[in-house]
């Protein structure tokens, strides 16, 4: 079950807000990290630069769009433990939900709560009809995330210069 307020999503164990200037330290403790980053878009590690550069174009996608990504919090610490949200494809009208998470939150389940999270917020709050979610073939923890919260596998399509495994999920079934 999810409790919406006005900038956030609270979930059982989570806390899904919108990025401020003060995660700026904390996120890029999480995005330095090749563990993390080589999943993520073109694979390579974030400087604090891009890190700083990220919080600010989520910001604006959220201006944009109402809908985008959110930092999320553990709530039995108060600690950021990674993203989670929906955020345009560049030159497509796909809307992909992405997510990824400090290492020592892996395994908890962390992605899938914050992931149907999302797309609750997705059915209920936007006019949005669908959901992409894309992954590295050979990321299988991700990809298990991606089908649990319901995704069908689509087949392979090419992002980020990479042939990525491709998913849909259809918000009105």
């Amino acid at each position: 079950m999810c409790i919406e307020k006005v900038n956030e999503i609270h979930t059982k164990r989570l806390i899904l807000r919108r990025f401020s200037k003060d995660d700026l330290n904390n996120y890029y403790n999480i995005l330095k990290q090749e563990q993390v980053t080589k999943w993520l878009g073109t694979g390579k590690r974030k400087s604090y630069d891009d890190v700083k550069k990220t919080i600010e174009v989520i910001g604006n996608h959220w201006i944009q769009n109402n809908y985008g990504v959110w930092a999320v919090i553990n709530k039995e610490n108060n600690d950021l433990i990674g993203h989670c949200g929906l955020k345009n494809i560049d030159n497509t009208k796909d809307v992909e939900l992405l997510y990824a998470f400090d290492p020592t939150s892996w395994g908890n389940g962390y992605a899938t709560e914050s992931a149907k999270a999302a797309i609750e917020f997705a059915k209920t709050k936007t006019d949005l009809k669908k959901l992409i979610a894309i992954a590295y073939p050979d990321n299988r923890k991700s990809r298990n995330v991606i089908e649990k919260v319901g995704f069908q596998y689509k087949g392979m399509q090419e992002h980020f210069g990479a042939n990525l495994s491709y998913y849909e999920l259809d918000l009105y079934k």
